[in-house]
């Protein structure tokens, strides 16, 4: 043991005796490898026992030479350790010339030479220096991915698509020392590259991620004619496919101007389209359509034509005499040229192109300028008709629209009266003039001369005397003319006058009959029609003048037998045609009647009507029940009902025979066919229905079953006599059969629901106390028990009542919630009996 203690501090010894004379350099690593451009420092620190004898210290470079150099700003300097004894050689930007050996020298104890070295090697880090994150190749073209890389020593590259290594020997892709070629791009080329730097020396592994997007140039779809209206807004629509996607530009070839810099063009750069706004004639022509990209850019043409809808710019009218021939002009322009048609106003079918079929008189034609956009109509009429005259459309159509213009064709021909020819006489009585109208229908318009006794009326014969101005008076030539005539009750005047009308084509006449308008004659005859005891319907002959002046009306008076005079009577005026209906009249009183009839000259003569005796009062007449005009029916005969379940008749109020009707009595049978006999089953009670009413509806009829109905109309007397009818439902379903219980009030309801919830309350109360003695009736009953309980307490001892000093709920409540019971404190009185 002792030896070892011995040779332990022997070795200790030397370990110390060989450190008193040396220098240190940190860092300690040998060599030390830096990147180029790092800062370095070494550090000389001096191991001797005393460093204060330590002199001329000092760092010498690569060359030997004594480095001197103590400015911060310059690439190399030295500076002394602060606060002991060392010096530091400090490297700023370290570069690959600085690499070498490097030696600290001392002197110790001025007698000692002390010396370190250390050697300094430099490397250069890989970098990506040419290697854009972004690479754009273009199908179809060999294009190299960029990726250039510095290092010191150079490393070896990788090349990955992906995850996937790429080999060297592959006719796709080749790598080169800056980058890798890809032969013939195509789009599965797209993607991400990785290219990878390997120094084994150094360690260092470095990768750049490229993501490689293909381009692909511009391609325009094909494009076809665009078709636009002038006036209207339009677009046009360029379509390209492309990588990225292209951006467009229109150019107008004639012009040669880029259309997104003018007023009325729009042009969407990213979508390609071109809005026209309020497009014009002159836009049409070729279209350019340029799409690019950063891979190139192509470009197209297309035609845009301009329609413009049709216009008529000239229409002139036509004339021409009664069989001749004339002719319609229609010019007419538009893109394309219209097709040009013409149509009569009155008809709707319009002519077709040649002959008509129904009339080969008419012709149409057209011709065509199609350079000049222009269509020419012609409407040919020959052997002319008078009713060719009228308004003409004329119809100018292309594929943009139609335009419309009218013309008129004026067919002329001699006066004619035709439509005048049966004109009734014209009437004059005291002293008033008769006003003779002559209206000839002639084109071009007809000159009108009057004659009288074959004397024509004009100035000449006033003037001498053959005609009398007081007499006459001619109002208008042309194209109508109208004779005022004054026959001061003269019967010369009262004849036939003559209306003579010409043109250049002809002339026509037409006589006139003044009258002399005379009051109405005697009335003819009258007959009582119907008489009740209070109305009388009468039926008159008109005078035997009447083909003179029209009657306007007739009036009778009637006074009872008693009055001798006319002069009190009562009188009653209708106007001709009217029903003669005299009214409130008293029963049993015999009446006189006159009547008289008037015009418009006057009153004519009275005629006395016959007398008449009303008859008593009495029931009233029967009623007359209203049957659809179409359907005129006999006593046995049955009226189709257009309904399965229901009828409505309907009747007229009826003569009261002198006591106001009441009501109406309604009532109705089944009828039961056996073979030729009839037979009234179900019959209704009578159905009594006010007066305000003169219908009635019965329901709950059954299908195709047949019904009479008696009416009956009842005054102070009694009854009048049944109008009737028979009718059959249609077939159907019946109707619905009555609820014989009455309906239910919401009150009642309500009620048997609160009562119903009661009893369940109850019923479940009940259950909770017979099953587990909880609910109303056991905390009653348990009340019960404690107030006995509290009577006997004072008989009782403390210990004998201690069990019973337990706390009671002093107010216990109950709620129901539709399941269970519970109290208020919490506990579920009944938990188990659900209802």
């Amino acid at each position: 043991m002792m030896k070892l203690f011995v040779a332990l501090f022997v070795v200790a010894i030397t370990v110390v005796a060989g450190q008193q004379a040396s220098l240190e350099i940190q860092p300690r690593s040998r060599p030390i490898r830096k990147e180029v451009g790092d800062n370095l420092v070494l550090t000389c620190r001096p191991s001797v026992p005393k460093p204060d004898l330590i002199s001329n210290l000092e760092w010498q470079d690569k060359n030997g030479r004594r480095i001197e150099n103590v400015h911060r700003n310059s690439p190399v300097y030295i500076q002394n350790l602060p606060g002991e004894k060392g010096i530091m050689l400090v490297f700023t930007g370290l570069t690959e010339q600085q690499a070498g050996i490097y030696n600290c020298h001392a002197s110790y104890a001025n007698t000692e030479q002390l010396s370190a070295s250390v050697e300094v090697s430099t490397f250069v880090d890989v970098q990506f220096v040419d290697a854009p994150e972004n690479q754009f190749p273009v199908v179809g073209t060999n294009y190299k991915v960029k990726c250039k890389v510095k290092g010191e020593p150079y490393p070896i590259i990788d090349w990955y698509k992906g995850d996937t290594l790429l080999e060297e020997n592959s006719k796709k892709y080749i790598r080169q020392i800056d980058g890798l070629q890809i032969s013939n791009v195509t789009e599965a080329d797209d993607g991400t590259y990785k290219c990878s730097a390997v120094v084994p020396s150094t360690g260092v592994y470095k990768t750049r991620n490229i993501k490689v997007e293909v381009q692909v140039p511009p391609f325009i779809l094909p494009m076809k004619e665009i078709q636009v209206v002038e006036g209207d807004s339009a677009s046009a629509k360029c379509t390209a496919t492309g990588k990225p996607p292209p951006t467009y530009q229109w150019i107008k070839l004639d012009r040669r101007n880029d259309l997104s810099k003018t007023d009325r063009f729009d042009v969407k750069k990213l979508t390609g389209e071109l809005i026209m706004n309020r497009v014009e004639y002159g836009d049409d022509g070729m279209y350019k359509c340029v799409a690019e990209n950063t891979a190139g850019h192509v470009e197209t043409e297309v035609r845009i034509n301009v329609l413009v809808k049709p216009q008529i710019y000239e229409l002139l009218n036509a004339t021409s005499p009664v069989a001749n021939e004339t002719r319609l002009l229609c010019k007419t322009k538009g893109r394309p040229p219209p097709k040009v048609t013409f149509r009569k106003l009155s008809n709707r079918q319009a002519y077709i192109e040649g002959p008509q079929l129904d009339d080969n008189r008419i012709r149409l034609e057209q011709e065509t300028f199609d350079d000049a956009g222009e269509t020419f109509g012609t409407l040919t009429i020959s052997n002319l008709n008078r009713s060719d005259d009228g308004l003409y459309e004329c119809i100018a159509e292309n594929s943009v629209g139609k335009a419309y213009k009218n013309g008129h064709i004026t067919v002329w021909f001699k006066p004619t009266f035709n439509r005048t020819r049966d004109l009734p006489p014209v009437y004059s009585w005291d002293g008033r003039p008769g006003n003779l109208s002559c209206l000839p229908e002639a084109i071009p318009n007809a000159t009108i001369v009057w004659r009288w006794n074959e004397i024509e009326i004009g100035e000449e014969n006033f003037r001498n005397g053959r005609v009398s101005r007081n007499n006459f008076e001619v109002i208008g030539r042309s194209p109508q003319s109208f004779l005022i005539v004054k026959p001061y009750n003269q019967p010369s005047y009262y004849t036939h006058y003559e209306c003579i009308a010409s043109n250049g084509l002809g002339q026509a006449s037409i006589k006139i009959q003044l009258r002399q308008g005379l009051a109405p004659g005697m009335i003819g005859q009258v007959r009582a029609n119907t008489v009740t005891a209070t109305t009388i319907k009468f039926s008159l002959v008109p005078p035997s003048n009447y083909d003179n002046l029209p009657i306007r009306t007739y009036t009778v008076q009637y006074k009872p037998e008693r009055q001798p005079s006319w002069d009190n009577s009562v009188s009653h005026t209708w106007s001709n045609g009217a029903p003669y209906i005299v009214e409130n009249l008293i029963p049993e009183v015999t009446y006189h009647f006159r009547f008289v009839a008037r015009n418009d000259v006057g009153i004519g003569t009275w005629t006395n009507g016959p007398t008449i005796t009303m008859p008593r009062r009495s029931v009233p007449a029967e009623p007359r029940i209203l049957l659809p005009s179409s359907i005129n029916l006999t006593d046995k005969q049955e009226l189709p009902g257009p309904y399965s379940d229901h009828f409505e008749i309907r009747w007229n109020v009826p003569a009261d025979n002198g006591e106001p009707i009441e009501f109406y009595l309604i009532r109705y049978c089944k009828i039961e066919r056996n073979g030729n006999e009839d037979r009234d089953i179900d019959c209704s009670e009578n159905i009594q229905q006010s007066i305000k009413y003169t219908n009635y509806p019965l329901d709950r009829l059954m299908p195709n079953t047949l019904y009479k109905v008696e009416l009956r109309a009842h005054n102070a007397i009694g009854d009048s006599t049944p109008a009737t009818i028979r009718f059959r439902t249609a077939r159907g379903i019946g109707p619905v059969p009555l609820d014989s219980n009455p309906q239910m009030s919401s009150a009642m309801i309500i009620g048997i629901v609160v009562a119903s919830v009661i009893i369940i309350l109850i019923v479940v109360d009940l259950t909770c106390f017979l099953v587990n003695r909880t609910g109303l009736i056991a905390m009653c009953c348990e009340r019960t028990k404690r107030k006995k309980k509290d009577e006997e307490d004072p008989k009782l001892g403390s210990e004998e009542k201690e069990p019973l000093n337990q706390p009671v709920e002093k107010s216990i409540s109950v709620e129901f919630d539709g399941r269970q019971v519970y109290t208020k404190s919490g506990e579920i009185i009944g938990k188990h009996s659900a209802v």
